[in-house]
């Protein structure tokens, strides 16, 4: 395949930040960049990208994949809101079909937004058949990610119950890793990881065996939510996975608006990751973004869109929210000293690496995604600029950044195969997956309107004493 005639955004530290060109792809990898003018190969498929942005696929570092079909329902939650109806009453109702939708319709949607990687913080696993719905729809979806297993303890209704500890689930996933081992199954582009259960809400001995068993296991990354800004019980967790020789690059951190310096700097000695996810932090009172601040300590940090179940699912919204938040802090701080910004410090370019390199690096696949260059597999996206809202776009990283949408997006290819193409996602009955979805959230609903939230309420309230 030869991508031709683009602007082509690679990404790459230090590069420039666009050129001209055209892009080789062979057996899924980008296998050269070849400049303007030089000769080109014959090649089974040319794709015409003139008078388009050709850059990496997004990766989101941070989604609950499986929320896909309680789109709006959270649109004025706060986090206490979320955990008493998503994580206490909502959740409880799926079945494993449910759970497979939910993961499919949900990663086609990331796809269709230029995201070609994400990390699934999957705490939807009410029993192996539902860990298995979740990790098919992430398969059949053509996506790139790593699938990370949840601990979590479900509720049961009614009445309301919850189980003691997550018990099968230690051994459930050691089978589904096993299974793909033996499969062969999408040992590549699906990784296996692991989300404990919420290490500020567990004792630390139970987190530090948690921990201990996705690395015996080989869990890929570890993903945890810690230091969620009002709701930061004080807990101190990263400090404690270091003072106990737990900290390590496999750690995937989440949030984080509260995590000290020198947790920030711990995270970063151990090379582990952390994820941002600004419309849900500063929605549902988790903190202003820590992205940018993090980045300054030396982290591995990057974006993710958490939940769609109350803004849409692109990353667009959260390179814009993150940079634009952060500038915002740093002209406060000058304006308390009376001062105005002679110049705007953080740039659209920064943005987009979070977006790109930085999702990569969280992860530690920068080895394989993230930049446009030769032996990186080819998860490319090119975005149209023939729109009026993007025309003319003298500038390609700042039109991506602050100008354009997932309806700008023509084609997307992940693993070198094309999973969007003409604007339209490639090979998918839309209509009947979304006549399926449908059925199901009617049903979900349906569900939780059955449940009263004032029990689950005050049980929640004792877990967070100073809420407002």
């Amino acid at each position: 395949m030869l991508i031709r005639g683009g602007r082509i955004v690679t990404m790459v530290d230090g590069s420039p930040d666009e050129q001209a060109g055209a892009i080789l792809i062979e057996g899924g990898k980008i296998t050269g960049i070849l400049q303007e003018g030089m000769p080109l190969p014959a090649v089974a498929e040319v794709i015409d990208a003139t008078g388009m942005i050709v850059l990496p696929g997004f990766v989101d570092t941070h989604r609950h994949i499986w929320q896909t079909q309680l789109r709006t329902v959270a649109a004025n939650w706060s986090l206490f809101d979320y955990i008493v109806h998503m994580r206490s009453i909502y959740s409880a109702f799926y079945t494993p079909e449910d759970a497979y939708l939910g993961n499919l319709l949900g990663a086609l949607e990331a796809v269709n937004a230029g995201v070609t990687t994400v990390a699934d913080h999957s705490h939807l696993v009410n029993s192996p058949e539902h860990a298995d719905g979740l990790l098919r729809g992430l398969e059949e979806a053509g996506v790139r990610g790593v699938y990370c297993y949840g601990f979590f303890v479900n509720p049961k209704h009614n009445p309301f119950s919850q189980e003691a500890s997550p018990g099968w689930r230690y051994d459930d996933v050691l089978r589904v890793i096993g299974g793909r081992k033996r499969n062969g199954a999408g040992s590549n582009r699906i990784l296996i990881g692991v989300s404990p259960q919420e290490p500020e809400a567990i004792p630390p001995e139970t987190l530090h065996r948690e921990i201990r068993l996705c690395r015996d296991i080989g869990a890929h990354s570890i993903s945890m939510h810690v230091a969620m800004g009002s709701y930061d019980g004080g807990n101190r967790v990263v400090e404690k996975l270091g003072a106990a020789g737990l900290l390590g690059p496999d750690m995937l951190f989440v949030h984080g608006a509260s995590l000290t310096s020198g947790e920030l700097d711990a995270i970063a000695a151990a090379g582990a990751g952390l994820s941002s996810t600004p419309e849900t932090e500063l929605q549902m009172g988790m903190g202003y973004p820590v992205a940018f601040s993090a980045r300054g300590h030396g982290v591995r940090t990057s974006l993710g869109i958490d939940i769609v179940s109350n803004y849409a699912g692109d990353m667009f919204a959260q390179m814009r929210l993150a940079l634009q938040s952060a500038r915002a802090m740093e002209n406060q701080l000058l304006a308390e000293r009376r001062q105005a910004p002679r110049r705007i410090g953080l740039k659209v370019r920064d943005a987009l690496r979070l977006a790109t390199l930085g999702g990569a690096e969280a992860l530690h696949l920068e080895d394989r995604v993230g930049t446009i260059e030769e032996g990186k597999s080819a998860d490319i996206v090119m975005l149209r600029t023939d729109r009026i809202h993007l025309s003319p776009a003298p500038d390609a990283i700042a039109s991506v950044v602050l100008g354009a949408g997932v309806a700008d997006i023509d084609t997307v290819i992940v693993d070198g195969v094309v999973r969007k193409r003409h604007g339209k996602l490639a090979d998918v009955d839309m209509p009947s997956l979304l006549g399926r979805l449908e059925e199901s959230a009617r049903r979900l609903a349906r569900n939780h309107s059955t449940v009263d939230p004032a029990g689950i309420e005050s049980f929640w309230s004792q877990i967070f004493p100073h809420l407002a």
